[in-house]
This record gives structure tokens, C-alpha cells and sequence, in this order.
């Protein structure tokens, strides 16, 4: 479809954002008009917050080349906390834990365990981590 926006795909592990956050389960990214193509994708239909993202933007990450902020010597920052904290209270989703995860199992698993673990038990449509509901049947999680 022209015009369309280049996603990340769901089984590459660039659908999982430097902090730990799988986008793929963002409400942005699974949206049907203007979706985000991701973190690590390009920049048309990002929000401002995601483009100015102070995390995404780190300048430990850029210069160092860190894949992930587990890396990184300040792991986890002030930053990182805030985010889990936030994470954790509205969306059940750890990204400390995500980043942990991902050190012990690599990447391309823990991907694989996303999928699972974020497929609606009803009709198996990728569910969003922002909304209780999965949008392909309605049915709630």
C-alpha cells in the first residue's frame, strides 16, 4: 500500500525498545491509521513523546552503542526507574524486568515469549498493554 508506514515486524527484535518496552503492544503501533512503526523504526506518525523521548535519546546509549539500557554502567537510571514505575502502576509491564529478561534469554526469545504471552486467549490477536481489551474481539484480559 503506498504511503503506508514500514513497521518493525513483530518477530524482529528491533520491536523491542531500548528501555525494554515491546512496541508492538503499544496502542500507537497497533493502531489502523497512522501507526508507529516503532522505537527503533523511522519517524512518521511518532508522537513528540516518543521522538523527544529522553531514553530513546540517551547519550550513554548513542555513545557507547548500547543495544538495550541493561548495558549501560548507570543501569538501571533515574529515568529507567521512573519509567518501570509508571509502566508497572498503569500498564502491568516491568521494563526493568523486560531488560533482565532479555539478558538471560536473548533477545530473539524473549520475543518469542511476547508473543505468547500478549496473544488474546480468545481469538489470538496481539493484544495492546494500554487497554484491557483486546481490539481485534473486545474481549477482556
Amino acid at each position: 500500500m503506498p504511503g503506508r508506514v514500514e513497521q518493525i515486524q513483530l518477530w524482529d527484535t528491533m520491536i523491542i525498545a531500548p528501555c525494554g518496552i515491546n512496541c508492538s503492544l503499544c496502542r500507537a503501533y497497533v493502531r489502523e491509521r497512522n501507526p508507529c512503526p516503532g522505537c527503533r523504526g523511522g519517524i512518521e506518525n511518532k508522537a513528540p513523546t516518543c521522538l523527544n523521548c529522553a531514553i530513546k535519546n540517551c547519550e550513554d546509549l548513542a555513545a557507547y552503542g548500547y543495544e538495550f539500557c541493561i548495558s549501560c554502567a548507570s543501569y538501571p537510571c533515574a529515568k529507567l526507574l521512573h519509567l518501570d514505575l509508571r509502566y508497572r502502576t498503569r500498564y502491568r509491564v516491568s521494563v526493568i524486568a523486560n531488560l533482565e529478561r532479555i539478558q538471560a534469554v536473548g533477545a530473539g526469545r524473549f520475543v518469542d515469549e511476547e508473543a505468547a504471552k500478549w496473544a488474546c486467549p480468545e481469538c489470538g490477536a496481539r493484544l495492546c498493554m494500554h487497554k484491557p481489551q483486546c481490539i481485534n474481539c473486545g474481549c477482556t484480559w
